[in-house]
């Protein structure tokens, strides 16, 4: 008499059947994920850019002078310069104190951070009141005439995913409930 011992296992119709239902799965999710990726890179440079802002306000107020942060078509060139595409703030940035008032970095002025390009396809555009720069007074306000400035930051979703940073004139940045334009945030 033999005895067969009994195997365990799947049989090649069970994989083939959980292989499908796994794949099934994975396809119907990916989307939304991919949807989370993206949020999660325009939030990072969102409070990449409202830590900026908050920085040249504190800083404003700590030496008791004008600090602005103005847009840069490359930040990090060994002698970095304010300018760009106006309006367009992805390429980078820079935090310094404006000692001589004029709104441009230049000799005598102290440089207080400079962020590199913005990158996975996310623009950064803002309003007309910050084509150039945002400047910030002694007491914290901007120096906008009592306008508000609006930064927009939008990846190839559009506005329906995008975020907007606005900066009333008392100087404390906020993200709206929701972007007016990513091509022109008014």
């Amino acid at each position: 008499m033999t005895l067969h011992a009994r195997q365990a296992g799947f049989t090649l119709v069970e994989l083939v059947t959980v292989m499908t239902i796994a794949v099934v799965v994975l396809v119907a999710t990916l989307p939304a994920f991919r949807d989370v990726l993206n949020n999660n890179r325009i939030t990072t440079q969102v409070n990449r850019l409202i830590s900026d802002v908050q920085l040249a306000r504190s800083e404003a107020m700590r030496r008791g002078e004008r600090v602005v942060l103005c847009r840069s078509g490359n930040p990090t060139a060994g002698a970095p310069r304010c300018g760009g595409t106006s309006g367009q703030w992805t390429e980078g940035w820079l935090v310094f104190v404006d000692v001589d008032k004029n709104g441009t970095f230049n000799d005598g002025d102290s440089l207080v951070r400079v962020t590199s390009k913005i990158k996975g396809g996310i623009a950064v555009l803002a309003n007309a009141y910050a084509a150039t720069a945002i400047q910030f007074n002694a007491d914290a306000s901007t120096n906008h005439d009592g306008n508000t400035v609006r930064i927009a930051l939008c990846d190839e979703r559009g506005s329906a995913f995008g975020k907007q940073i606005d900066i009333p004139p008392v100087g404390r940045p906020r993200v709206a409930d929701r972007v007016n334009s990513c091509a022109s945030p008014g």
